[in-house]
């Protein structure tokens, strides 16, 4: 399995992400396969919400980070884009593709890097009954590698069968009652995040 992945924030020409979507994911894909990775995901704005209208973002895998950050920059439909190199954590277990169909959030914690294993923990713990009891999957956990200590940087990647599953399995938003045992954990884990920002996106199969 490769442990190192790339986050990339891309922009494309206008509407290219409503009219080509496929030649955008092929091109992440071709650069990842020339260069000894491979597409972990590419994915699309929620029509503006969160991301532009022209906004994407992609993950790729490397088998290590030498050869991540010797990449060449993202071409073709890809106008500009902002990277990130990361390292998978708790999830995935392996680095096959997501290919649920569905809204994936891309969520971003900074975390006190003397507290990041107590966040994980908590994490970790409070995943399986929140994937038991919702539509829903975890698909990474990964903590960037271009943020140092004392600080700490994590993206939370995670698949929702659509917007309403994401609004049921807030633990501030009165979930079901099944859901009690994970919505605790995620409570008792925001005392460690000190800063967090979502992207609600739509997958390019």
């Amino acid at each position: 399995m490769f442990k190192t992945f790339e986050y990339c924030r891309y922009d494309t020409g206008q509407r290219v992400l409503q009219t080509d979507a496929a030649s955008v994911r092929d091109a992440f894909a071709h650069r990842a396969e020339a260069n000894g990775g491979k597409l972990f995901g590419c994915w699309r704005s929620l029509v503006g919400l969160g991301l532009a209208r022209d906004e994407g973002l992609a993950i790729t895998a490397w088998p290590d980070e030498a050869t991540a950050r010797g990449a060449p920059a993202p071409s073709g439909p890809i106008a500009d884009a902002d990277s990130e190199i990361m390292e998978a954590t708790l999830r995935p277990t392996d680095d096959t593709p997501p290919s649920h169909e569905g809204v994936y959030v891309f969520r971003w914690f900074e975390v006190p890097a003397a507290e990041w294993q107590p966040f994980a923990d908590l994490s970790d713990a409070a995943w399986p009954n929140m994937e038991e009891v919702f539509d829903v999957n975890i698909c990474g956990f990964f903590r960037s590698l271009d943020v140092a200590a004392p600080n700490s940087k994590t993206l939370l990647l995670t698949r929702y069968g659509d917007l309403s599953v994401w609004e049921a399995s807030r633990w501030w938003n009165n979930p079901v009652a099944e859901s009690a045992p994970s919505m605790q954990r995620f409570q008792d884990r925001n005392q460690y995040i000190t800063a967090t920002i979502a992207y609600p996106t739509l997958p390019i199969f």
